[in-house]
């Protein structure tokens, strides 16, 4: 069981750790991937 803020964010998409922005679920495979076109991280994965 989780408590405190980790119940919180479980369940939630990543933030961008590049651009501060919330990361989409990838198209192509799992996981989630930053959509920000004006971010240097655009396409790449983004783990929690």
């Amino acid at each position: 069981m989780v408590d405190g803020a980790d119940a919180d964010d479980e369940g939630r998409a990543p933030i961008c750790p590049a651009c501060g922005v919330t990361a989409l679920p990838s198209e192509v495979g799992e996981g989630f991937v930053c959509e920000n076109p004006d971010c240097a991280a655009t396409g790449e994965p983004v783990t929690s």
